[in-house]
C-alpha cells in the first residue's frame, strides 16, 4: 500500500455505538484525519505527604468521544446516505431517477439513527494501513456552500461515542460515473424569482445533547438526544436594487421574510435546498467603484406549515 491510501467509509448502525463493517465510501477533502479522538481523564488530587506533584496513579483514563468535520464535494450519487442523518424524515418517490426528500421530522425520528465511520491513515514512511473506526456517529451540524467557479461543498460536523484501532481496513469501492454538482448548474431563487448570486451558504445546526454519560458500569456515552433546529443562510450578489435592503429594514413582520431556494442540476440528477421562511437580518455593501456588491444573511424559521429546511435529492440511487 502507498502513502496516499486514504479512505473514508461509513455504514448505518443497527444498534447505537455498535459498528458493522463499513460499506459506503466517500471521497473527502483534507485534512487527512478529519475526526479527532478525544481522550478523557477522571482524576483526583488528594493531599498526601511525599511530593508537591500530582500522584501518578490517581487518574482514570477513558475514551470521551470523537469529533470532527467531514468535508466533501456533493455528488449526484451517494449523497442520499447522509440525508437521514442531516434531517431525519426521508421520503422516497419515483423510480429511476428516485427523489429522496428530507425534512425536519420529529425529535423521535432522530433517535435510533447513527452510523459508524472508518478513516484509513497510513503510517509514514512505510505506507502501512492503519484504520481508525468510530462508532455511535451523529451529524451535529451541516452546511452547503457554492461560489462561482467552484464545486458544491458539503461539510458535516460529526460526533462519535466510541473508537477502535483494532478493526481492519475495509476494501473500498465507489459508485461508477459519479459527477459533481457545481456552480454552472446552480439557480438560486428569492421569493419565487430567480436571483443571480456569486456565493450561497446554508447552515443547519442540529444541536444534539452529546453530554449524556451515566453511572452504568462503563464510560460509554448514551445516544445523544435532539436539540433545537437552527437554520441560517447567507448570499452575495450585485447590488442591483433595494429589494434585499428593504427586506432587512422592513417595518412589518411579513416584510422581513421570503422563500429562499437553490437548485443544483447535473443531467437528470439534482439537489434542491428550500427555506420557505427565510428571515432577512443583515446586509452590507462591498466591491469597488465599478462593481458594488451586497452580502445579506438571516435565518430560516418555521412558517407554521412547512419544514424550515427541505432537501430534495434526485438521483439514480434507489435507496438513500
Amino acid at each position: 500500500m502507498g502513502a496516499f491510501d486514504f479512505q473514508l467509509g461509513v455504514v448505518d448502525e443497527v444498534t447505537f455505538n455498535t459498528a458493522p463493517v463499513v460499506s459506503r465510501f466517500f471521497e473527502y477533502n483534507s485534512p487527512v484525519m478529519p475526526i479527532k479522538a478525544i481522550a478523557g481523564r477522571t482524576e483526583g488530587n488528594p493531599l498526601r505527604v511525599g511530593s508537591r506533584a500530582r500522584r501518578q496513579n490517581r487518574a482514570i483514563p477513558f475514551f470521551d468521544h470523537g469529533e470532527g468535520t467531514l468535508p466533501f464535494d456533493a455528488m449526484d450519487k451517494g449523497l442520499g446516505f447522509w440525508l437521514k442523518h442531516m434531517l431525519p424524515h426521508v421520503v422516497t418517490t419515483g423510480a429511476g431517477p428516485y427523489v429522496h426528500t428530507a425534512t425536519e421530522g420529529t425529535s423521535s425520528e432522530s433517535m435510533g439513527k447513527s452510523f459508524a465511520a472508518q478513516v484509513n491513515v497510513p503510517f509514514h514512511p512505510s505506507g502501512t494501513d492503519q484504520a481508525f473506526t468510530f462508532s455511535g456517529g451523529k451529524v451535529t451540524q451541516w452546511s452547503l456552500e457554492n461560489t462561482v467557479k467552484e464545486m458544491l461543498k458539503c461539510e458535516l460536523g460529526v460526533w462519535f461515542a466510541g473508537m477502535t484501532t483494532a478493526t481492519a481496513k475495509a476494501a473500498a469501492s465507489y459508485p461508477a460515473s459519479m459527477n459533481d454538482f457545481h456552480w454552472g448548474g446552480c439557480v438560486v431563487s428569492i421569493g419565487g424569482g430567480a436571483f443571480d448570486v456569486t456565493d450561497i451558504k446554508i447552515e443547519v445546526n442540529l444541536n444534539p445533547d452529546v453530554e449524556r454519560p451515566a453511572l452504568r458500569g462503563n464510560t460509554a456515552a448514551k445516544e445523544p438526544t435532539p436539540g433545537p433546529l437552527e437554520v441560517s443562510w447567507a448570499l452575495e450578489a450585485d447590488f442591483d436594487s433595494l429589494a434585499q435592503w428593504n427586506r432587512v429594514h422592513a417595518t412589518t413582520p411579513s416584510g422581513l421574510s421570503a422563500s429562499i431556494s437553490a437548485v443544483w442540476t447535473n443531467g437528470a440528477s439534482s439537489l434542491t435546498a428550500t427555506i420557505p421562511a427565510g428571515r432577512f437580518d443583515e446586509i452590507e455593501h462591498g466591491g469597488d467603484e465599478g462593481a458594488v456588491t451586497q452580502s445579506f444573511s438571516g435565518i430560516g424559521e418555521f412558517d407554521g406549515t412547512n419544514s424550515p429546511i427541505t432537501l430534495a435529492y434526485v438521483t439514480t440511487d434507489a435507496t438513500p
